[in-house]
């Protein structure tokens, strides 16, 4: 809605009863005309849906198990020199 207002060059108000209302959205300025359809909307309060997000999820579950892999990797090859006494100080 920030963007739509910016390059229709209006101040909407009140987002929630303007997209309620309004499916079809015409306004001009003194060079243009601007013809909006709004096919769906949501608000910022509201769930997103699962196929919006999914991708997402997907991402964040990935580096989470990447992260912990590397984590028990870094700790594996520690606790394995500490065992050997592996260690050389300079």
């Amino acid at each position: 809605m920030d963007r739509l207002s910016v390059e229709l060059h209006q101040n909407i108000e009140n987002e929630d009863n303007f997209l309620k209302r309004n499916t079809f959205f015409e306004t001009n300025d003194s060079t243009s005309d601007y013809l909006v359809s709004i096919r769906d909307y949501r608000l910022r309060s509201s769930l997103a849906p699962f196929e919006y997000v999914r991708d997402d999820i997907k991402r964040i579950i990935w580096n989470t198990r990447r992260f912990e892999f590397i984590q028990s990797l870094e700790n594996g090859i520690y606790n394995d020199a500490l065992k050997e006494n592996g260690f050389k100080i300079y």
